[in-house]
Formats: C-alpha cells, structure tokens, sequence
C-alpha cells in the first residue's frame, strides 16, 4: 500500500474499534502517529500504543492534534468537536476512516450501503448475494470490521460497505460505483445538531459518483436528491420468484434494495439469480429481533440494534400480537412521535431503563401508555416476564443508542441476553433457541 497524501503526521481521535483498526494499518505504513482520546484509556491500550510506538493523550483531545498534517477522527467524534472546529478553521485536512481506507483500498467495485435503518442487513444480503453468484466479495465498514482494516485483502475484489452518517460526513473523495440511500428519518441529532445536517452527510455518498455509476434509493429519498448517477428506485425493483415470501416488509424492501444493488454489478442476476438459500441467512442480523429464549410460553426478543425510532417502529409492526417494550438507553434528540401509533397498539406495558427514562416517561404518560421504571437489566426482564401474559413477547427494541450504559448496541444485546438466562436460572426453565 502506498499513503496517498503528502502529509505524514496522523491525528486519531479516539482508540475504539475504528481507532485501533487506524493505528494498525497505518502503523505499518511508516506515519508518525499520535493518539487522542476524551476517556481514559486503560492498560491494554497503552501497552497497544507503546508496543507500535505511538504517542498519546487521554483524557480530552488537546492542541497537540492541530500540530499533525492530517486528522482522522473516529466515527462517534461529533463535528461540533472544538478541536475538530480548530482544525477546519486552520485548514488542517479532517477525513473520515472510510475515504482513507477507499484511498489505500484497490477493490474491483465499491457497493456503500447508508439510510437510517436497515444498512447491516442490507450491506450482509449484498454480501451474500455476489458471493452466490460466484464472486469473492468483502463485506466490511458499519457492519462488522473497520473498512481500513480490510484494505489488503479487499484487493481485486468487490467490496461491499456499510457507511454511516458519521463516517460519511468527513469524506471528499470516496465514490462507490453503486451508491444504496434506502431511507430517512429523524436519528442523531445529538451528533449532526440538525435535520439538514444528518441528510447531508448522508447523501455525501452520491457526491462523487459519475454518470456510469448507479446510484439506489428510495422514492422518499429521491424526492431530495438528485443523483448523477444513473437512477434505481429499489421499491419498483422485482424480486426473482420465491425470494422473500412470509418476511416482514421492512425486511423485504432490503431485499429489493440489495438485488437492485448487486444486479447493477451484475445484471445477469435479473434473469439468472442465484438460489435464496443461499441468500436469505443475510437478512438475520445479530441483535435484530433476534430470538434468545422463551420462558413460561413467553418468547425474549433481542433488537437491541434499533438505535432510533423508525427501528423499533418497524420492530413493534413485526410482532403478532401484544408485548412488553424495553425501551431507553440515549436518546437523540427526536423523531419519536412516531412511536406513539404502534406503542399504543402493541405494547402492553413499556419498561424504561438508562439515561432516558424521564424523556420517555414524558412521552408515555402523555400518550396515555403505561410504564416501569427500571435499573439493571436483570429488572428490566423481571418487571417484563411478570407484565406479559401469554401470547406475549418480551422485546427489547430500546429506539435509542447504548453508550449511556453499554460499549455499542451488540454489547447491550449480549448484557440482556445473559441477564435471560440468569432470569431463567432463577424463575424457570429455558426453551432451547
């Protein structure tokens, strides 16, 4: 690999997962690094830095970073960051993990998946879809391993990425010869500090295309943008014969989404696709109503991935019949007007736990929707089991990020989970999953 920019001084901010992945490919490549990070790091991460000789700072990120020819922040670090501020003023270059890891990167094609929801299981059918159909393709990015960490081995391959706002926000160059914006709707707020602000990071991603690339998208995000790329609406888009039947809607718009994507690769698919076997795997995503047990004829769903309203909407108008919600975590800033309508027809009772538990005591009390207040989730699960009656789902769908209590939506998922099977330990016998 050869480092594409002049400058060989490199900011990171922050050593999460897209942080270390940075420090390890770019450590190799000779740069002069230098670590920033708000926490406090802990001995494991220090001994990572010092082993790849690389300076730090922990603690907030200080005028140290503005001496460095080029800043990569992690994708939590919101734009109104100062430093982030400081930099732009200065005309320091700020890219995002994902234009550095497309410039490093020597893929046969780029597929970038973004929208507010359904991005994981959309980007994994892609995945699975092009693997079908003969090819070898990579599948990293928002879903799974950071983009810059699949940069050697995504050589001569198609490359299929899931991008997010955050990651989207500080690119300039990246373009994906099939750029896929399945939805909008009301989600980080708390990050982009405005509407406007979030659908313009993530219509960045049709910035660069050219007229012989494709460009996917719904109706609703049509209606806003107008791409140069050659347009797909996804919606309109057939599915071959058997692909789909008895899934839910939402999951069978990523279904669409995702053939029109690989069929804009590959369009002897529309008429010669591969068996749905071998694809249909790509629309069970970990901690996407996701089924971890059952206890006293009560099923526990974990859909710990629906970080923002429109999920948990989505994931209410999937259950057959009546549930108890877990519901909190961070909220956003807005957009939950929308789960007035199906809350109020799905759940039997919320169960509210973590930062936002007043906000959405607020909402419910309005709405006329009974509600719990709970702390760990071992109560969380206990007021739920002893609300739901039969027929009943247990479903943790929170509508909100984890980072108030959790590392990231599947360490949420993961701390939920155990704490069923403590449930189950103590008040009765599981089924198996």
């Amino acid at each position: 690999m050869n480092w594409p920019y002049p400058c060989r001084s490199v900011a990171i901010l922050g050593l999460g997962r897209t942080g270390r992945a940075l420090v390890e490919v770019l450590s190799g490549l000779g740069l002069e690094l230098f670590l920033s990070e708000r926490r406090t790091l802990s001995p494991g991460e220090r001994e990572f830095l010092r082993d790849r000789g690389i300076g730090w700072e922990e603690g907030g990120h200080s005028e140290a970073v503005l001496r460095r020819g080029l800043i990569v922040p992690s994708p939590g670090v919101p734009p109104h960051e100062p430093v982030l501020r400081a930099a732009v003023r200065r005309g320091i270059p700020v890219l995002s993990e994902i234009e550095v890891a497309w410039r490093l990167a020597r893929p046969s094609h780029v597929i970038a998946v973004t929208g507010t929801n359904g991005k994981s299981t959309t980007a994994a059918l892609v995945g699975r879809i092009l693997a079908a159909a003969g090819l070898d393709p990579v599948v990293a990015g928002n879903i799974g391993t950071p983009a810059i960490g699949t940069v050697s081995e995504v050589s001569g391959r198609p490359w299929v990425l899931e991008v997010s706002s955050y990651q989207l926000e500080w690119t300039e160059g990246f373009r994906p010869d099939v750029a896929v914006f399945l939805n909008f709707a009301p989600d980080h707020l708390d990050h982009h500090r405005s509407l406007g602000a979030y659908f313009a990071a993530k219509a960045r991603i049709f910035r660069n295309q050219r007229p012989g690339d494709t460009a996917v998208l719904s109706r609703g995000v049509h209606a806003r943008v107008a791409p140069r790329a050659k347009t797909v609406l996804y919606e309109d888009v057939p599915l071959p014969l058997g692909w789909g039947e008895g899934v839910p809607e939402h999951l069978r718009l990523d279904l669409r989404a995702a053939f029109a994507a690989a069929t804009a690769l590959l369009p002897e698919l529309a008429s010669s696709p591969p068996p749905y076997r071998e694809v249909e795997g790509g629309l069970r995503q970990p901690h996407r109503m996701e089924y971890v047990g059952e206890m006293g004829g009560i099923p526990f769903i974990d859909d710990s991935k629906a970080t923002n309203a429109h999920a948990t909407a989505a994931a209410l108008q999937a259950v057959p019949g009546k549930c108890v919600l877990l519901l909190g975590g961070r909220h956003k800033g807005g957009g939950y007007e929308i789960l007035e309508a199906p809350i109020r027809d799905k759940a039997r009772l919320c169960v509210l736990f973590g930062e936002s538990r007043d906000f959405f005591a607020g909402l419910l009390s309005r709405w006329g929707v009974p509600f719990e207040m709970a702390g760990s989730p071992e109560e969380c699960l206990e007021a739920a089991y002893c609300a739901a009656r039969p027929g009943d789902w247990v479903l943790l769908s929170p509508a909100c990020a984890s980072f108030d209590q959790f590392r990231d939506y599947a360490h949420r998922g993961r701390v939920f989970q155990g704490a069923f099977r403590d449930l189950v330990r103590r008040w009765g016998r599981m089924s198996p999953a």
